[in-house]
């Protein structure tokens, strides 16, 4: 399954068109066959069903679907249209006359009163104003009613995507239709996912409208991630290997305010499969990580209250050799010292993972980041802004545009953008994983990513399989986790232990 953006979309339907000659309207039939099946699951053949329908062809889906909903004997449909005939698209035009000889009422009004009375009459609404093509903001009448529908609470389908919203960038175009299901034609597009977008179109459901499937796979877009895709990246262990076979791995963190990030990320990569793990910690902290960690070295290094001193850095340089890659972040704070392990790492020959805090300290020596050897950075969306030198408001409204011009500035990196829906990507190829829950929202959650990034990836040594993996398995985990737990009592070290289940069920996909 992809996600595409709509002018993606636009050239796989031309090309089903042109090259496939398939006409528009059967791609337009069969956008309508996939939203009736919706309305039927929720609706008996005497409901009252109105269908909003606006120009061009999200409108003719929807004047498609109310021939096939009259066809088949439902008893109550209404279209409402205030879109000339001459100005409609030549598909919708035509089930503009289907619909027309099938005696289907097409109301026409901009009295709100009467609008209201039509949405107080009506069980469902389906959506097919505007789609994915709306380039301006909604105003006037359709701001009115679009209010008024979002005001009376009633049970709506959405077609492609809830009208308002940019198809690109989920951003609200003025006003938005608050769906409770939206029937995304082929594929995803990154409005139904990315928020504020995500909050309008409800429950989103992909349905088939006979696209060749040639053209959705070579069409560019982010690859949704699922079990099945998963499991064949998930790096398998040998019978016949050892625990140097699986990676040797530097954790450098930790801090006397924050040793609990850095335990948690070395617990979930010791969870995750790493060989061999040593961390590289301030001395202050050495007793009590010693406690906590009974399955790691320990590698103390200079201390300067709680903190690493920037003597750390000259301590560690000849030691960096012992190690296959290197995690640098977690717990480590933003001073001389963290700055000093920061460029000494980034300046070696060294795969590298970097998280937390140590995205703010690269983000203001963003030259460090030209190397050859594997990189991947686990960026929010304010480390994000650190990162590209872009206002926070630019990485929320349109984060896609802003990790794909930072990665064209740099090499081999791979980064994981994390969001409610979280995107891993390089120059070349792109994820975007949709499963997860709020029960992630909380602190820790990121260390533990982190931990189980490190553990796959030393496994694997392929930065974009393990990114795709640690993210995956992490928001498999929270979700497998709410089935018994409330959200409020999930906590980062339940991810941990649920981790085993969740690798355990890809593992048996193999």
């Amino acid at each position: 399954m992809k996600i595409v953006t709509t002018k993606t979309m636009k050239e796989m339907d031309r090309i089903a068109m042109e090259e496939y000659h398939i006409p528009g309207v059967v791609l337009m039939e069969h956008a309508a066959m996939a939203v009736k099946k919706y309305v039927d699951l929720v609706a008996d053949k005497n409901k009252h069903i109105v269908i909003l329908c606006g120009p061009g062809n999200n409108g003719g889906d929807g004047f498609a679907l109310a021939r096939l909903l009259k066809q088949d004997g439902y008893e109550q449909v209404m279209i409402f249209c205030n879109v000339p005939f001459e100005k409609m698209s030549h598909d919708e035009k035509i089930y503009a006359a289907i619909a027309g000889s099938y005696h289907i009422p097409i109301y026409q009004s901009e009295d709100l009163k009467e609008v209201k009375k039509m949405f107080a009459s009506a069980d469902i609404v389906i959506d097919a104003l505007f789609g994915t093509g709306l380039s301006r903001n909604i105003e006037g009448f359709y701001d009115q009613l679009i209010l008024t529908l979002n005001t009376m609470h009633k049970y709506v389908i959405s077609i492609d995507i809830a009208s308002g919203i940019n198809g690109d960038s989920g951003a609200i175009m003025g006003c938005g239709i608050q769906a409770t299901k939206t029937v995304s034609l082929a594929c995803y597009k990154p409005g139904n996912v990315m928020y504020p977008g995500s909050a309008y179109c409800g429950d989103v459901v992909v349905e088939d409208i006979a696209m060749p499937q040639e053209i959705i796979a070579k069409s560019n877009g982010n690859e949704v991630m699922d079990d099945d895709l998963i499991a064949s990246f998930l790096p398998k262990r040998q019978a016949h290997s050892n625990k140097g076979s699986y990676g040797k791995a530097l954790m450098i963190g930790g801090s006397m305010r924050m040793h609990g990030a850095l335990a948690m990320c070395a617990k979930a990569a010791l969870s995750s499969g790493i060989g061999t793990l040593t961390i590289a910690l301030p001395s202050s902290i050495h007793a009590i990580m010693a406690g906590k960690m009974e399955e790691c070295m320990l590698l103390p290094l200079s201390d300067e209250d709680g903190y690493f001193s920037e003597k750390s850095a000259e301590e560690l340089k000849d030691q960096l050799d012992l190690f296959d890659f290197v995690t640098i972040g977690n717990g480590m704070g933003r001073g001389k010292g963290a700055n000093a392990l920061v460029e000494l790492v980034l300046k070696s020959n060294l795969p590298c993972i970097l998280d937390g805090d140590a995205l703010y300290l690269v983000g203001k020596h963003p030259e460090w980041l030209k190397r050859k050897a594997p990189t991947i950075l686990t960026p929010h969306p304010k480390e994000m802004s650190y990162l590209s030198a872009r206002k926070l408001d630019d990485v929320l409204n349109d984060p896609m545009e802003v990790v794909q011009t930072f990665l064209k500035g740099y090499g081999n990196i791979t980064l994981i953008y994390k969001n409610e829906h979280t995107i891993v990507c390089n120059k070349a190829f792109s994820y975007m994983n949709l499963a997860g829950n709020n029960a992630l929202a909380k602190g820790g959650s990121g260390d533990v990513l982190c931990g189980m990034l490190c553990g796959l990836y030393g496994q694997s040594k392929d930065a974009l399989k393990s990114a795709c993996c640690a993210v995956y398995v992490h928001a498999r985990c929270a979700d497998e986790l709410i089935k018994a737990k409330d959200y409020n009592a999930i906590l980062a070290k339940d991810i941990i232990e649920e981790s085993s289940h969740i690798y355990k069920e890809l593992r048996n996909r193999q």
